[in-house]
């Protein structure tokens, strides 16, 4: 069914209080934005208010009518929700209403309102991959969400629908359909998840994070913009205080992570090296993560070489002050990576839906400017190896990289979408 026009036989809708005159008629100024409530929330998951002056290969769009309202919906990971954060301070600085639904009580939650946005919460269960009791119940909450979803449409009367992912956005998007809004996805994985696939055949247009996406999409709806990131970590210039933390100003760095919880597996594969690495005149930076924090920390404490913690709140600095990276290979850390010209040893998380992780890695590692370990293979050696590896290829890699269209995906989207709901 097309969704680009309204229906033409629908009831007209009840202007909502902020009247609109015209969704043709551009505005005479920009609004002033909003002054986003700072987040207090670990570093990966920090939503920003963009403000980079237009570049001329992507001009400020014309600026929407004061009442044009885009419905947003996202959920479950922070690798959801952080394009959505950064898209929607995109459209609120282009002068847009913008309404978050996810679900209730979640990360997505906080989030939003921590950015004070409006947020709408409704009640959506996942479809579980296993066979479990709770999916008895999923058809029935299935349909109240979208019941919900209708609700809060005819309420909000949005001019347009963006879902970035999660199960949240499957009702919230069918809703939208139902009600003939017209509807833009954004991917951030190499391998999209279902709520896309299941969306994309009602979509306008589906923005890439990576074009490994390309092949399981619909092709004449599909942009590449790359993927909206957390810019507060990308346009950090400074690096962290070495000698507060018990560093040299000029060794080589190692900095390990595991996403915003950490990674047990990989720390318990790093443990076993730390010596034979700092052996090597490395030293290492360690997001060691929450669940394993006080078990690892204790056994490392005590030497000298290693900065260790469970989150930070300076990752920017740590990307300023590091050789390469061992990391999982989330869409959005890996697009930081890229974008902060990183060389990196990633180990995809297996467990990721469709093995997602692993595809999102290839992108990196065809261009030359990474290393894959799949976690199958994942031992203290193969570890090791990969870091000499690492160790040898690493200039290389450096210039390898070219300049990521990730720092202005957020723009490269509400652009378009902005365009496409005022011509």
């Amino acid at each position: 069914m097309e969704n680009s026009t309204r229906n033409s036989h629908a009831a007209p809708r009840t202007p909502h209080p902020a009247s609109r005159t015209s969704h043709l008629a551009p505005r005479t100024s920009h609004p002033a934005p909003r002054t986003p409530h700072p987040a207090t929330r670990t570093p990966q998951l920090e939503p920003r208010t963009p403000h980079l002056a237009p570049r001329t290969s992507h001009p400020e769009p014309r600026p929407p009518h004061p009442a044009t309202r885009i419905l947003i919906a996202a959920g479950g990971t922070g690798g959801h929700i952080i394009p959505a954060l950064s898209i929607a301070r995109e459209l609120q600085l282009n002068g847009a209403e913008v309404l978050f639904v996810g679900n209730k009580n979640s990360m997505e939650q906080t989030l939003a309102t921590n950015s004070s946005l409006k947020f709408k919460g409704i009640s959506v269960q996942k479809f579980y991959r296993n066979f479990t009791f709770a999916h008895i119940k999923f058809p029935f909450k299935l349909l109240k969400s979208i019941n919900d979803s209708k609700k809060i449409i005819k309420e909000f009367q949005p001019d347009a629908f963006l879902g970035t992912g999660g199960f949240v956005s499957g009702p919230v998007g069918y809703a939208a359909h139902l009600k003939k809004v017209p509807i833009f996805l954004q991917e951030q994985n190499s391998f999209p998840g279902a709520t896309t696939r299941i969306l994309s055949k009602y979509a306008e247009k589906i923005f890439l994070g990576t074009k490994g996406a390309e092949k399981y999409l619909p092709k004449e709806k599909l942009v590449f913009s790359g993927n909206p990131i957390n810019l507060n970590a990308i346009e950090e210039k400074g690096k962290i205080d070495f000698e507060k933390y018990g560093l040299k100003e000029n060794s080589r760095k190692i900095f390990i992570l595991g996403g915003s919880q950490g990674s047990v597996i990989l720390n318990k594969a790093f443990l076993p090296i730390v010596d034979e690495i700092l052996e090597k005149e490395y030293e290492i930076i360690w997001q060691i993560g929450k669940y394993s924090f006080e078990e690892i920390y204790g056994k490392i404490k005590e030497k000298k070489g290693i900065y260790a913690f469970d989150f930070s709140n300076e990752i920017g600095k740590i990307y300023n002050s590091i050789d390469f990276a061992i990391a999982r290979a989330g869409a959005l850390t890996l697009a930081e990576l890229e974008t902060k010209k990183i060389p990196s040893i990633l180990v995809p998380l297996p467990s990721a839906a469709g093995n997602h992780q692993y595809f999102n890695a290839l992108e990196l590692v065809d261009k030359k400017v990474a290393i894959l370990l799949e976690q199958k293979k994942l031992t203290s050696a193969s570890l090791l190896e990969a870091i000499l590896k690492m160790k040898d290829e690493h200039k290389k890699m450096k210039e390898g990289f070219e300049d990521s269209k990730h720092i202005e995906a957020a723009r490269i989207i509400c652009n378009f979408i902005v365009r496409k709901i005022t011509k």
